[in-house]
């Protein structure tokens, strides 16, 4: 078994039962989808994270066999339960931590001050799992506020992947995210994981804005007829 560093095309066989079909070339690092609504974006995401028939995906480097990847929905059914389910595996991860490991979980910790340190909250350091303070009053995951479990979500996700090679789709992740965040959240994603490749659907321009105009890509330009 060997794991791809990213993927290098993505190929989808007769899109929405059509005889067009996409081929889209992915950037090493960022990929951000754009387009109207309908016209399929959240469609290609979900086909090339499943792989499924009609889909064809060019792996780096080309014998590999399997993928590591995760996936933030716009919408998750169920927020708490997925976050204590992270926050769990958090726990593992910081209990074995070596000193890079150590470095990255001190990144995490200095991301979720800078940005919950606006409503003046700050993650507690010393806590085995996930705990924030605000005004004297210790703060468990579950109560905090649909943006903050949502960056929170994407926060765990990337810290536990490891730093390794990873793929990790995202559809409309600004939902119920504030501007500010926005516009911080490929930035900090990328840093948490300088070996992630991030594969996107977004609205918001203050996702792209940000340094990252030049990895949109419009749905209408990877269709082929």
């Amino acid at each position: 078994m060997k794991f791809a560093e990213y993927i290098k095309t993505v190929e989808i066989d007769a899109l929405w039962g059509k005889r067009k079909h996409i081929l889209w070339h992915l950037d090493r690092h960022v990929n951000i989808l754009s387009g109207v609504n309908g016209i399929g974006k959240s469609t290609i995401l979900r086909k090339t994270l499943l792989n499924s028939d009609g889909v064809h995906l060019t792996l780096f480097p080309e014998d590999a066999t399997e993928l590591r990847c995760d996936v933030i929905e716009k919408f998750t059914i169920e927020p708490d339960a997925l976050l204590d389910k992270l926050e769990k595996q958090f726990v593992e991860y910081k209990s074995s931590a070596d000193e890079a490991r150590s470095a990255r979980i001190q990144l995490f910790y200095d991301y979720v001050d800078k940005l919950y340190g606006q409503t003046e909250k700050a993650i507690l350091r010393e806590a085995d799992g996930i705990r924030l303070m605000q005004e004297g009053d210790i703060l468990t995951t579950r109560q905090l506020s649909s943006g903050e479990k949502q960056m929170m979500l994407i926060f765990l996700t990337v810290l536990l992947e490891d730093c390794q090679p990873y793929v990790l789709f995202m559809d409309e992740p600004e939902v119920s995210l504030h501007v500010d965040w926005q516009q911080e959240l490929v930035s900090i994603i990328t840093e948490m994981n300088p070996n992630i490749q991030l594969i996107l659907t977004t609205h918001s321009p203050a996702v792209i804005m940000n340094g990252w105009l030049d990895k949109v890509t419009e749905v209408s330009d990877i269709t082929v007829n």
